[in-house]
Parts: C-alpha cells; sequence; structure tokens
C-alpha cells in the first residue's frame, strides 16, 4: 500500500507548533528559535515529510552563514538582491542561510554558529579582514568580491567590473564622445576597476579625460555644480560624464538639471551596475548584471566547493551585459 503523504498538519500534530511556525523553520526563515527549528526537522525526519523541491526527506538543518558589513547588508540596491539569490539557490541545495553583520560581531571572538556551519560566504571587501580570523575553523568559502593580494587562498566570485566599463567606454567612443569625465568614488575596488577599464579604453584612442570627480580629490555635489557651472558658460563641457553606479548617475541628473542642461543633447551620461531583473524609473546607459543570479552563482561555486574540498583555489568573474538607453547619443564633429 502506498505511504501516506505526510503533511504540515501531521507535523502541528506531532510537534504542538502552528503550521506558520513549521513553514518559517522549513524555509530557513527568521521568526523562529534554534530549538523550534530543530523540534520540526526531528518531527520531519521521524515522520518521513518530503518538501515539494526535495528529492529527499528533510535532513537536519544545515546552514550557511554570510557575513556582510551593516551598511551593505541594508543596500537595497545591490546586496539584499544578491542575499536573495544566495538563500534561494541554498534552500535548493537544503541549506539555511544565517546573516551576520560584521559590526556586532565581537573581535576575535568565534562562536558555536560559526563553528557549526557548513561553510562561510564574506560579502563585499569589507568582509575581509574576517577570513584570516576564521582561517582555523577550516570551513569551505567563498569570497563575494575581488582577491586582496596576489595568491590568495579562497574561492572569489566578482564582477568583470573593469572589462564592463572598459567596452562600455569604448562603445561610448565609437558614438563620437571625446571629451569624457568620470563622477563617483574609487573607494571599493569594483569602483576603482571601473575607473581603470575607462582610463584603459581611453588611452588607446583620441579620446581624453578631461575631469575626475570622486571623494580622493575634494568634490562634493555643490562643487560638481560650480565646475560645470564654468565649464557651460566656457563651451568647454564634456560630451559625456561616465558615473562609478547608476545611483551616481542619478545625482548627477539633478545637477546638471539644475545647470538646464539636457540629457542627452548637451550632455550623455552612463551609469553602472545595473539590475537585469528591475526597471528604474531612469533607466541609464549601464553595464548591468542579474544581481540575484550573482548570489546563486556565489552558492553554486560554494556547492562544488563543499563537495570537492581538494579542488584548486578558483577566481570567478561574472560578465555584465550593456544597457544602451536615451541617456546617451551619437555625437557629430559639431557638437565637439
Amino acid at each position: 500500500m502506498a505511504r501516506k503523504k505526510v503533511t504540515l498538519d501531521d507535523i502541528a500534530r506531532e510537534t504542538g507548533l502552528s503550521k506558520y511556525s513549521i513553514s518559517r523553520a522549513l524555509a530557513g526563515k527568521p521568526g523562529v528559535s534554534e530549538e523550534t527549528r530543530q523540534k520540526v526537522m526531528a518531527a520531519c525526519n521521524a515522520l518521513g515529510y518530503i518538501k515539494k523541491d526535495q528529492a529527499s526527506p528533510v535532513t537536519p538543518d544545515r546552514y550557511v552563514v554570510m557575513l556582510i558589513p551593516q551598511n551593505d547588508a541594508q543596500d537595497p540596491s545591490f546586496w539584499m538582491k544578491v542575499i536573495l539569490g544566495v538563500e534561494s539557490e541554498l534552500n535548493k541545495n537544503h541549506y539555511t542561510l544565517r546573516l551576520r553583520v560584521i559590526e556586532q560581531m565581537v573581535e576575535g571572538r568565534v562562536d558555536n554558529e560559526l563553528r557549526e556551519a557548513s561553510a562561510i560566504i564574506f560579502a563585499g571587501y569589507k568582509s575581509l579582514p574576517w577570513v584570516p580570523k576564521l582561517k582555523d575553523l577550516q570551513k569551505p568559502v567563498m569570497v563575494m568580491t575581488y582577491p586582496p593580494h596576489n595568491m590568495f587562498g579562497y574561492d572569489t566570485i566578482c564582477l568583470s567590473d573593469r572589462e564592463g566599463a572598459c567596452v562600455l567606454c569604448e562603445k561610448m567612443i565609437s558614438m563620437g564622445h571625446k571629451k569624457i569625465a568620470y563622477f563617483g568614488p574609487m573607494d571599493r575596488p569594483s569602483m576603482k576597476k571601473r575607473f581603470d577599464g575607462i582610463y584603459e579604453a581611453v588611452k588607446d584612442s583620441d579620446a581624453q579625460i578631461v575631469a575626475v570627480w570622486d571623494r580622493s580629490n575634494y568634490y562634493e555635489a555643490e562643487d560638481i555644480y560650480t565646475e560645470l557651472e564654468e565649464r557651460k558658460e566656457k563651451g568647454t563641457l564634456p560630451s559625456l560624464i561616465m558615473c562609478s553606479t547608476d545611483a551616481y548617475a542619478q545625482s548627477l541628473m539633478f545637477i546638471l538639471n539644475k545647470l538646464g542642461l539636457r540629457i542627452p543633447h548637451d550632455i550623455s551620461v552612463t551609469g553602472f551596475n545595473s539590475d537585469l531583473d528591475s526597471t528604474l524609473p531612469i533607466p541609464f546607459t549601464s553595464m548591468g548584471i542579474s544581481k540575484k543570479r550573482y548570489g546563486e552563482a556565489a552558492v553554486y561555486h560554494l556547492m562544488h566547493r563543499i563537495q570537492r574540498p581538494d579542488m584548486p583555489v578558483r577566481r570567478i568573474y561574472l560578465s555584465p551585459q550593456m544597457c544602451l538607453s536615451e541617456t546617451t547619443r551619437v555625437v557629430g564633429e559639431a557638437d565637439r
């Protein structure tokens, strides 16, 4: 006789818990204690419960810890979307995700949650100081940023920012742009790589970088406004301003609008790091990637590391996709 299918009602009767708590425990979501989660998993195993997306019974809770800075954990434009991808792919592989905010961790302390984790994901360059601190745990690791030095002994995954920016700049140069400015900070490795890509494209062409507005110089929004106003009066405006991110491109638009400059008729603007899964109110010419897929890819390669810890250390670079929009245009000799 076929075995009776186990339902959430059966688990609720077995545990005395609500179906809401059971559902969250099975999905690895917050809102339930570790004791409750273990109780649910034990009941699932005893009853032979099988989730719809599982090929085998639920196993005792296996989890991956993701270390992330506070600001990044609250960043809706990038890391929150990446986290969704990480969590989704972990669930498919029957793991749950546990986020740890770096600023809330005690310096030098390794607790049981870290010791018992199946693997650790380090999110962004600000998480790098914790990599050597947790080395003795000998856990499978995925670092989601550029390696901090040559022969860095851990798997890393990041975007091909330099190549992407180089290709985008080459495209703009092919559209006739010869006087190019850059706007955005270069304090993050990814943003520095983007400027390097722009510089690489310009040095092999007849174009030139006429201005660099970044935090390491002296520029605030008011300073940029003043310089652009002077350039407008002198007729020396760049034909194109390339921004380090779409967020900086949006900030720049307010400045240009305040100066009465039209995009792209008077000046073209590009962003970077668009999300291919969503549409901005102002879609910039940019380089983009699915941020959720970025998170999924990190877990995909982490699963390989868990299964094959003897594999050589890998460097994984994801290529962004060019997105052309109406914030840029072809310019001719009269425009230059």
